[in-house]
C-alpha cells in the first residue's frame, strides 16, 4: 500500500546513515505532532523522547536516569557517534531540545502524569527561562497536584512574559483567592498553635496567656503587655455582667 510505503521510505531515511542528528529529531518530532493530533498520547510521548535522544539527551520519567551520551548509539547497524565536543553539546541543550521537552510535558499532562510533566517544564525552562507554554503546562501540572501556590507563582510569570496571554490571566485570576484563603488558614493555624504552646508552657506556673493584655499606644502605634491577675479578671468579669444589666434595666 502507498501509506505504508511511504511509512517505510520515512523509516529508511531516519536510520540512514547521511541523516544528521538533528534531522532524524525533527523528523521523530513530527511524528510526535501526528500522533498528538489524534489523541495518542502514549506514542506521540514515545517519538518526543526518541527527539531528545536524537540530539544526544537520554530523557527518562520519574526515577530513571537524566543525562547526555557520550557512547557511540547504533541504530540498525550503523554507528551514530554523540560528539563531545562543545558545539555538539550545545545542540544538545539548545532550543529544540527545550521544545522537545515541551511537547513531552503535554503528553504527560494528558496522561495524568503530571510529576513527570513538572520535570520536563524544569528542564526545559533551565534551557529556555522565557518559555511561556512551558509555565502554563507547569502551571497545570502543580495546580493538579494541589500545589496551588507554586502555581500561581507560574501563571504570574506566564503574565509578566506575555501580558496578552489570556489563559495565564484566567489562571491567576481564578487562583489568587484560593490561595489567600489558604494563606489565612494557615496563619489561624500557626497562632493557635503557638497560643496552645504557650498556655501549655504558662501551665507549669499556674498561669495562661489570658493573663497578659497587649494594649496598643495610639500616640506611637507600639504595644506593651500588662500582666493581669486572675482576681482582676473575675472582678472585671463581675463589672461588665453588672453594666449589663444595668441597660437591660433601661
Amino acid at each position: 500500500m502507498v501509506v505504508l510505503e511511504a511509512m517505510e521510505t520515512t523509516r529508511r531515511d531516519d536510520s540512514a546513515p547521511s541523516a544528521s542528528p538533528r534531522a532524524r529529531a525533527e523528523r521523530a518530532k513530527a511524528r510526535g505532532n501526528e500522533s498528538y493530533a489524534v489523541g495518542d498520547f502514549e506514542r506521540a510521548l514515545e517519538a518526543y523522547t526518541e527527539a531528545l535522544a536524537c540530539v544526544g539527551v537520554v530523557s527518562e520519567t520519574r526515577d530513571e536516569t537524566t543525562q547526555r551520551e557520550e557512547k557511540p548509539r547504533v541504530v540498525d547497524g550503523s554507528t551514530d557517534a554523540v560528539a563531545t565536543t562543545d558545539e555538539n553539546a550545545t545542540t544538545a541543550v539548545d532550543g529544540v531540545a527545550a521544545t522537545y521537552r515541551a511537547n513531552r510535558a503535554a503528553c504527560l499532562l494528558r496522561l495524568g502524569k503530571h510529576r513527570q510533566a513538572i520535570e520536563d517544564c524544569d528542564a526545559a525552562l533551565e534551557i529556555d527561562p522565557s518559555y511561556v507554554k512551558v509555565y502554563l503546562r507547569r502551571a497545570s501540572a502543580r495546580e493538579a497536584l494541589g500545589e496551588v501556590e507554586e502555581a500561581l507563582e507560574d501563571y504570574e510569570r506566564a503574565r509578566a512574559l506575555a501580558p496578552g496571554e489570556a489563559s495565564a490571566r484566567r489562571g491567576a485570576e481564578r487562583l489568587r483567592p484560593v490561595v489567600e484563603r489558604r494563606r489565612e488558614e494557615m496563619k489561624a493555624e500557626m497562632l493557635s498553635k503557638m497560643k496552645d504552646l504557650g498556655n501549655s508552657l504558662l501551665g507549669n506556673f499556674g498561669l495562661s496567656l489570658d493573663n497578659f493584655k497587649a494594649e496598643k499606644d495610639e500616640t506611637t502605634g507600639s504595644f506593651s503587655i500588662q500582666f493581669v491577675r486572675d482576681e482582676e479578671k473575675k472582678t472585671k468579669k463581675v463589672r461588665d455582667e453588672y453594666d449589663d444589666d444595668d441597660d437591660d434595666d433601661e
